[in-house]
């Protein structure tokens, strides 16, 4: 079943953003709004072309929900109360990018509408317009060309050949660019500046079998999608640099469509990955996931720059592709993207994923621990969320269960703690002198059973300091004994998640596109 939401999912947010998930309702056509001729009920997808205004939009969106429409599509912006009206019936909202054209946005939905029932035809046709567009570019620029997605991979090259190199041709030959030009490409700065650049630019290397290239980012939206690369060392007058910035936009739009068809291709689509991290245990209502290895993990990752989680799934998406996941099993659930890796090796594994984020490569990364049933997925989701959640309060980029289970132990218990024993700790570390200082002697003294000798070399002070210290602390810990063994353990607890609070980890994906 193809619903509104995951049309917006499969174009992305270069074309269109989900506001409102709505009811999993089948998208059966495309209406546009005040069209008396087209279906407005039962399924249909509502493009409300000349809705401009919020008090229109919302008109639109009750008249589409009174309609039993499968959902709406709005220009960009839309107002939040808006998205409020849509979110209270509940009806699917989208909004449509502001460079998109509405003509555009109804060619490639219905183009995915019809990949439903034909989709190798769909996909085959939109390949074919690439090649073509790709000879276009050629005879433009009287010069080879190759059209490149985000992974390196050739998507299409033109049959313009007379001027070759070694690259090109090995490029061709196996799909994608050699690891060794990928390797100079990324040292040279190359694909940190495609992740930025707006309009084309030569590249050079220090490499014989690499001819000077003008490099041309193909962009929907904010999001790079991929390139062309053209063996040409000339100028451009400024009407061919518009023709070309013209014909990528148009790639783009056809790899749009080559990635919506994939995303309708693939049985690990975000909906579904969604739905199997929700449902219950003991559900039998929609069909298990098939796990895409006997043991998988699922994994919680830290947020990138993206003004929403649909964003910072198709970042993420982009992000792993480009370090040669080539269909990474993703979802976005509750404001935050989750990813399904397997526990073996290579791209798509925690081992790889581990890597890349220690590497810096990509950022916060926190895994479950295995599991080889498809029915402990909510839990295992659930596990993930607490992992980051660790890992973010400990600075570390990239943590599984099996590394911080006892830090998690911990941090479930202070939750559970009475309110006064946190209030009473709380004054250890209340923005006094050397109230965090008593803080830690007082957690390194129970680590340490006691022992004021031990603590005093783990602290670097003198016992006597440490005596000094633990004497003030038992003036200011009037509800706690710390002659009973109960509270010491319960103290060490709450001590432990105490000095490690949660702290948002923001971290940006321009290195990670870059490669």
């Amino acid at each position: 079943m193809i619903t509104a939401h995951r049309i917006f999912e499969g174009f992305g947010p270069g074309v269109a953003t989900t506001l409102v998930v709505g009811r999993p309702v089948e998208v059966t056509g495309l209406h546009v709004y005040g069209d008396p001729a087209g279906p407005t009920a039962d399924g249909a997808l509502v493009l409300a072309t000349g809705a401009l205004t919020a008090e229109t939009q919302i008109q639109v969106v009750v008249s589409a929900a009174e309609r039993q429409a499968a959902g709406v599509v709005l220009r960009a912006p839309v107002a939040d109360h808006v998205c409020e009206w849509a979110a209270d019936i509940p009806l699917a909202l989208g909004e449509l990018a502001d460079d998109v054209s509405w003509v555009q946005f109804i060619s490639m939905a219905d183009a995915m509408l019809q990949q439903v029932n034909a989709p190798l035809d769909n996909a085959d046709d939109a390949h074919q317009r690439i090649f073509r567009l790709s000879d276009d570019v050629a005879e433009l620029l009287a010069a080879p060309i190759t059209v490149e997605d985000v992974r390196s991979q050739v998507v299409a090259y033109s049959a313009f050949g007379e001027t070759a190199d070694q690259a090109r041709m090995d490029s061709i030959l196996g799909r994608a660019v050699p690891d060794k030009v990928v390797t100079q490409l990324r040292a040279a700065g190359t694909f940190r500046r495609l992740a930025t650049s707006l309009e084309p630019f030569k590249v050079e290397i220090e490499d014989p079998s690499f001819l000077t290239r003008l490099v041309v980012p193909i962009r929907v939206g904010p999001e790079v999608i991929g390139s062309i690369w053209a063996i040409h060392n000339g100028e451009l007058t400024p009407q061919k640099r518009k023709r070309l910035v013209d014909m990528a936009r148009s790639l783009g739009l056809l790899l749009v469509r080559l990635r919506a068809h994939e995303e309708l291709s693939s049985r690990y689509t975000a909906d579904r990955i969604r739905e199997a991290f929700r449902r219950p245990a003991d559900s039998s209502s929609t069909e298990p996931l098939i796990l895409p290895a006997p043991e998988v993990r699922v994994a919680a990752l830290g947020r990138l720059n993206g003004t929403s989680a649909q964003n910072d799934l198709a970042l993420w998406r982009t992000v792993f592709r480009r370090h040669a996941w080539a269909d990474p099993i993703l979802t976005d659930l509750e404001g935050l993207v989750f990813a399904l890796l397997t526990d073996g090796n290579g791209p798509g594994s925690w081992s790889w994923a581990r890597s890349l984020s220690l590497n810096g490569r990509i950022g916060q990364v926190g895994a479950s621990r295995p599991t080889s049933s498809a029915a402990a997925l909510p839990a295992r989701n659930r596990e993930a969320l607490e992992v980051l959640g660790t890992g973010v309060a400990l600075e570390r980029p990239a943590v599984s269960y099996e590394e911080v289970w006892a830090q998690l132990v911990i941090r479930r218990n202070h939750a559970n703690l009475p309110c006064d024993l946190i209030h009473d700790l709380s004054r250890l570390d209340d923005k006094g002198r050397d109230r965090q200082a008593l803080a830690a002697t007082l957690l390194i003294w129970l680590m340490n059973w006691g022992d004021y000798n031990r603590a005093a070399q783990v602290l670097r002070l003198h016992p006597n300091t440490v005596r000094q210290r633990m004497r003030r602390i038992e003036h200011l810990l009037r509800s706690v004994d710390l002659s009973d063994p109960e509270q010491r353990l319960a103290v060490t607890l709450v001590l432990q998640a105490h000095l490690h609070r949660d702290e948002p980890v923001r971290r940006g994906p321009d290195s990670t596109v870059a490669g």
